[in-house]
């Protein structure tokens, strides 16, 4: 006797219980290739509260243990009510990676003393981790744009930490000046740094024979300092703006100049411990409009 002919139906049927079956073992793969998160890394932006965009909002939201500054706890107060939140370990990042023993004097009394802190905080997050507790760290701007938190990616990789990316306050310094950062005449690059690091005393100096467009992340830095390393590779006529307080929408100033007399226009302003220095002739960039409908 022949086997009965399958009928369409059966087919059917067949074809979709195997579809079904594939998506399920290709979904357990993937939950076992990517494991779900219990450690958030998260940018809030810059300045006012609502420059956080809404991925971030919603991990404070089911976050159970978050580590912040006390500024940025005030800032999304709303947000993290009823939930454990530690602002005292701000600055872990000097040092990580490095053996204490091999410093000297008072970098190694640092070292050992910052290692600590760090021991206690890496603990503190495994614990939490360990509890089946969500995690999320705090930072202002973008995390990884010279963030302090960069290295707990590396010290809790096993943990497949999920970033939140943030508004930088790149972002909001461009926005406040209204200008094209990559529109001049002479580049299309822009050059992102900060000040020099132990060991290293020419990397603006370095940086500034490319003649592109350069934004200088100050954290403190002395400005006369910046200034007088930019005009040895720029011309004392090359725009420049400092943006002060940016993202702040009641708060934020723009100081305009030249860098051979931006000192003057300075003055004895007491600068906040992060602006945001601008140079390149993007600044003063104009289109020539009558050559733009000549060319339509």
């Amino acid at each position: 006797m022949k086997p009965p002919i399958p009928s369409k139906w059966s087919c059917l049927m067949a074809a979709a219980l195997a579809a079904a079956s594939w998506t399920a073992l290709t979904a357990n793969a993937a939950a076992a290739d990517n494991p779900a998160t219990q450690l958030y890394l998260v940018g809030v932006g810059p300045g006012d509260p609502d420059l956080a965009t809404l991925r971030a909002i919603r991990v404070m939201k089911k976050a159970d243990l978050v580590f912040c500054s006390p500024a940025i706890r005030e800032k999304f107060a709303e947000y993290l009510q009823g939930k454990e939140v530690i602002g005292d370990y701000g600055r872990l990042f000097p040092y990580y990676g490095k053996d204490p023993a091999a410093l000297e004097g008072e970098q190694r009394a640092e070292a050992e003393r910052l290692a600590a802190r760090r021991k206690e905080f890496i603990a503190k997050v495994r614990g939490a981790v360990a509890q089946k507790k969500t995690v999320a760290i705090l930072d202002n701007g973008d995390p990884l744009i010279y963030g302090p938190w960069e290295w707990c990616l590396e010290e809790f990789e096993d943990l497949h930490p999920q970033v939140v990316p943030g508004l930088s306050c790149f972002n909001a310094g461009n926005a406040a000046l209204g200008k094209g950062v990559t529109t001049s005449d002479r580049t299309k690059s822009v050059i992102l740094t900060a000040a020099d690091w132990p060991g290293k005393t020419d990397t603006i100096d370095k940086l500034s024979a490319f003649g592109s467009t350069m934004v200088l992340f100050t954290m403190k830095a002395e400005f006369k300092d910046f200034i007088q390393k930019l005009l040895v590779r720029y011309p004392p006529e090359t725009p420049v703006a400092i943006v002060v307080h940016a993202g702040y929408e009641g708060r934020e100033r723009i100081i305009r100049g030249a860098l051979g007399t931006i000192l003057k226009e300075v003055g004895d302003d007491r600068l906040p411990f992060e602006y945001l220095i601008y140079v390149g002739d993007f600044l003063s960039h104009r289109y020539n409009k009558a050559s733009a409908v000549a060319n339509e």
